[in-house]
């Protein structure tokens, strides 16, 4: 590995194209790296956090063709983002399957919770390219939504990103072990009821919405129906009345030969 390659933060120094924004790809390479580093880690836990951003930021470096520099902080801060919104969404996607109805499709849970997704958080959900890739990882083995806190650190740990409440050595922490495990206190059991109570009404003020633009929709389609029949029925007489006129025509001019 050459001395540009050894020490993520020399890329700042470099003529990149390290300002433009992250695309798919990337994405998804920083999905593998993740999950390949982290993976490896699981059996040595007390790896410091800058070493396992350095495996994370020379995995990016060595699979990247797209011709994109990123320092290891960028790539941090932008899975930061990656797991923070794949987890919310997560989130929806539990509570469309707690009250979905049988024969619902999969596609269809997915569109709802998509729905949900951008009615919670005001913004459509960016990361599904992300989500296919972690979906059947152990983390995310049971959809959840989490806001995430930056657990104590121990203390020869540093943190990645100063003040972002974003750790990845956190995330290795999680990877295999179940969310939830603890017993919750009945005033918590509480809030989670309230909580879907107030998603099921959600859900289905979505549904009434839709059966609304329904069945707008079939009530404009017989409206324009109806105008086609009527310019038909004005067209139709149009054709007939020139028609009675040369009738009655013809009927004066046989009545007037008689006289």
């Amino acid at each position: 590995m050459s001395d540009s390659d050894s020490t993520p933060e020399v890329e700042s120094s470099m003529k990149t194209k390290e300002g433009i924004n992250f695309n798919v790809d990337e994405d998804k390479l920083l999905g593998s790296a993740w999950l390949n580093t982290s993976v490896d880690a699981i059996h040595s836990y007390e790896r410091k956090q800058n070493t396992f951003r350095e495996k994370v930021w020379e995995y990016f470096h060595n699979h990247n063709t797209f011709g994109t520099t990123r320092t290891a902080i960028s790539l941090t801060s932008r899975w930061g983002m990656i797991d923070k919104e794949t987890n919310r969404f997560y989130g929806c996607i539990a509570q469309v399957k707690a009250i979905s109805q049988s024969g619902t499709t999969e596609q269809d849970k997915i569109d709802n919770a998509k729905a949900l997704y951008e009615n919670n958080f005001h913004l459509k959900f960016q990361f599904e390219h992300c989500w296919l890739m972690l979906k059947n990882q152990p983390k995310w083995s049971e959809p959840k939504e989490r806001s995430r806190t930056l657990l104590p650190l121990a203390p020869d740990s540093t943190s990645i990103i100063e003040g972002d409440g974003v750790s990845l050595l956190d995330d290795i922490s999680n990877f295999k072990r179940p969310i939830g495990r603890k017993t919750e206190k009945a005033n918590q059991k509480n809030k989670a009821t309230k909580k879907n109570d107030r998603m099921k009404a959600k859900m289905v003020h979505l549904e009434e919405l839709r059966d609304r633009v329904h069945r707008e929709r079939i009530r404009l389609e017989e409206e324009k129906l109806r105008i086609k029949k009527e310019k038909l029925g004005i067209e139709k007489e149009k054709l007939r009345i020139p028609k009675m006129f040369e009738e009655e025509r013809i009927m004066l001019v046989d009545t007037g030969s008689l006289v």
